[in-house]
């Protein structure tokens, strides 16, 4: 099996997210499969290693990628048989065929995946927010909602497998996309690699970073940790403490972390008119200590964001022992259960709500603490892994039916 890393850490969660599946195929018995990881970033080579894996990396360049969508418009036309063999040249199925490869696995959804003609894969679907959430400019402006409608259209229904994160996530991939049930695979996100940390890792003095006194806050704070996108929703966020300030005379800071995707000076600029500026910190990049150490010391990570149906902070903030406050949104709410509070994005009020129960009942705060760790705890790798086993079983049932030579077949057949 190739497995495919097309990103690096500089995207957020999409990283981690492809890295926690690398690492989980790692631990596939050797007799099973084994596994080639293939990077396209080469900024990505180093801190894969540093995470435990060791990835080659294979450079897919501009006119690489100009020839791949050539090509995928080309095999759309039904060429003759004579002028596919004459002209088509597939880059990286040869890459794939050096690799020894029998089946790929895209990390992330992956425009690859309509290039190779010869090779099976398994297909990663993190959202179909283009299709939940259209009124977001991310997804509907520039091609971006014609772009992923392409892919997934053309990507899921060839794909031997589909791994989602969530029973919501299957529900909506074959809802949209009418594909069999049975190929689409559940297995949950896990909390990124940094932040799996025990309570005395976190709080050891060499790790340890007094968030309030680097950030100059004077009172408590919630955090966010973000990339800076319209569906994001941290407007939210602040009316909420807004709220909180002018209904109960409660003060309370935020810290965001997170790079700008264009919506940052919005952001701030709400912050100013809100006149919270004092008490909202932008972090920009942070280290992985630090994050740690940011959600330790908050009142809570408040997530407001549109987009599902699973994130990766309420993980971490379970894992970490923090009480989480997150979207009432129909996709998302399965993913935190009774393990959270959750806010009605219509109404600010209710963010803040929620945030003072919080702050004066902390039998509430343990109970939500106690209830995330439960959670977290439930989902294992161990699970996770029985889910990618028994796809791959099913797959090599059927790879066994033709000799290792045979992607010479597809050409003959077609």
């Amino acid at each position: 099996m190739v497995v495919f890393l097309e990103l690096d850490s500089s995207v957020g969660g999409g990283f981690q997210q492809a890295t926690n599946a690398a690492l989980l195929v790692k631990r596939l018995p050797p007799e099973l499969c084994t596994v080639t990881f293939i990077t396209t970033r080469r900024s990505a080579i180093e801190e894969l290693h540093r995470c435990g894996v060791d990835a080659r990396f294979v450079p897919v360049r501009r006119w690489q990628r100009l020839l791949a969508r050539l090509h995928v418009m080309w095999r759309q036309l039904n060429p003759p048989a004579l002028l596919k063999k004459n002209i088509y040249f597939n880059w990286l199925d040869r890459c794939l065929r050096n690799a020894g490869a029998d089946l790929v696995y895209f990390t992330g959804p992956s425009y690859l995946a309509l290039v190779t003609t010869h090779f099976s894969y398994l297909y990663t679907v993190w959202d179909l927010a283009h299709r939940d959430e259209v009124e977001f400019p991310e997804v509907r402006c520039a091609g971006e909602f014609e772009r992923r409608e392409y892919i997934y259209q053309r990507a899921l229904k060839k794909a031997t497998g589909i791994v989602v994160d969530s029973e919501a996530g299957r529900d909506n991939v074959v809802r949209r996309y009418a594909v069999d049930v049975e190929r689409v695979h559940v297995i949950p996100f896990s909390p990124a690699i940094g932040t799996q940390l025990s309570e005395h890792e976190v709080d050891h003095p060499d790790r340890f970073v007094d968030i309030k006194a680097k950030y100059g806050l004077s009172c408590d704070y919630v955090y966010y940790p973000a990339q800076f996108w319209p569906h994001k929703n941290h407007v939210y966020l602040l009316r909420g403490l807004r709220s909180l300030e002018d209904r109960f005379n409660i003060k309370v800071g935020a810290i965001f972390s997170g790079r700008d995707f264009g919506n940052l000076s919005y952001v701030r600029s709400v912050a100013a008119d809100l006149g919270l500026t004092d008490r909202i910190h932008f972090a920009g990049f942070v280290s992985d200590n630090e994050v740690a150490c940011l959600y330790r010391q908050a009142i809570a990570l408040l997530m407001p964001t549109y987009f599902g149906p699973t994130n990766l902070p309420p993980y971490e903030a379970f894992h970490l022992g923090v009480p989480v406050l997150y979207s009432d949104l129909k996709n998302l709410r399965e993913q935190v259960g009774d393990a959270g509070l959750l806010i009605d994005l219509l109404n600010p009020d209710s963010m803040a709500d929620a945030l003072r129960r919080l702050i004066t009942d902390p039998d509430l705060r343990m109970q939500l603490v106690e209830r995330g760790k439960r959670r977290i705890e439930s989902l294992t790798d161990e699970r996770r892994l029985s889910v990618l086993k028994s796809a791959l079983e099913t797959f090599r049932a059927r790879r066994m039916c033709w000799a290792p030579s045979a992607q010479s077949l597809g050409n003959r057949a077609s």
